[in-house]
């Protein structure tokens, strides 16, 4: 029987040690929690995390002051912070299409107007609610120019209300990457199809600028599309 009792201490002095390690643990783990999230669980910290997540703005790198000067020698008539506000809009308007459905909304560029229709394929037959959009701020991302074609991009950290079907609805902050592209020399340019330009006007894909006129309604497009800063893009990161 004695051959027994030995073991079986060992065993019980091993279970309370285990015991008091996991209780140690949970203790420190609590104490962690409610320092560092004021949460008394694992559980409660990762729902206040979410939330905080879903209040706090998506942070932005801003190169205004190293390209702002930059674009000012280059295009000294560039009012950045209308090119900024056209931005938002741009956003604004694919957002609300997507809700809506909206395939034949009128962008001058064939890759956004490509990436409404990928989002609403996506969508099939569920119904979204995209609402309360709120731009936070627009920055100069990054800027680059040869003697062909100047690119710009622009930064914007947003949020909106976001609800599919019957589900809770949720807050989602974001951030989108636009791209502006202003013709220098159209006759070193090349194919210009790649850039997926609009006619302003009907919305036909530009094929060659050597028309002065758009093929489709006959609206005049090369001095639009030469002498102007032109939405190519935008991209949700």
């Amino acid at each position: 029987m004695k051959y027994f009792i030995i073991p079986l201490i060992i065993i019980i002095i091993l279970l309370l040690v285990i015991i008091a390690i996991v209780f140690f643990i949970k203790l420190k783990t609590k104490k962690f929690l409610q320092e560092y999230f004021n949460a008394s669980s694992l559980k409660d910290a990762i729902e206040k995390s979410d939330i905080e997540a879903n209040e706090s703005p998506k942070s932005l790198s801003s190169m205004d002051s190293l390209y702002l000067s930059k674009l000012k020698k280059d295009f000294p008539d560039l009012n950045i912070n209308e090119l900024k506000s056209s931005s938002e809009k741009v956003i604004i308007d694919t957002l609300k299409a997507i809700e809506n459905k909206d395939e034949n909304v009128l962008i001058s560029s064939e890759k956004i107007n490509s990436y409404i229709k990928s989002k609403i394929k996506d969508l099939k037959d569920d119904v979204v609610t995209i609402s309360n959009i709120k731009i936070h701020k627009t920055v100069i991302n990054k800027y680059e120019k040869t003697n062909t074609i100047a690119t710009l991009y622009l930064a914007s950290s947003l949020e909106y209300f976001y609800k599919k079907n019957k589900e809770v609805g949720k807050k989602i902050q974001t951030r989108f990457k636009s791209e502006y592209i202003y013709i220098i020399d159209s006759e070193k340019l090349g194919n210009v199809k790649s850039l997926g330009l609009n006619c302003p006007n009907c919305g036909a894909p530009i094929k060659t600028l050597g028309h002065k006129y758009c093929e489709y309604c006959n609206t005049g497009i090369v001095d639009i599309v030469k002498k102007n800063w032109i939405i190519n893009n935008i991209k949700e990161y």
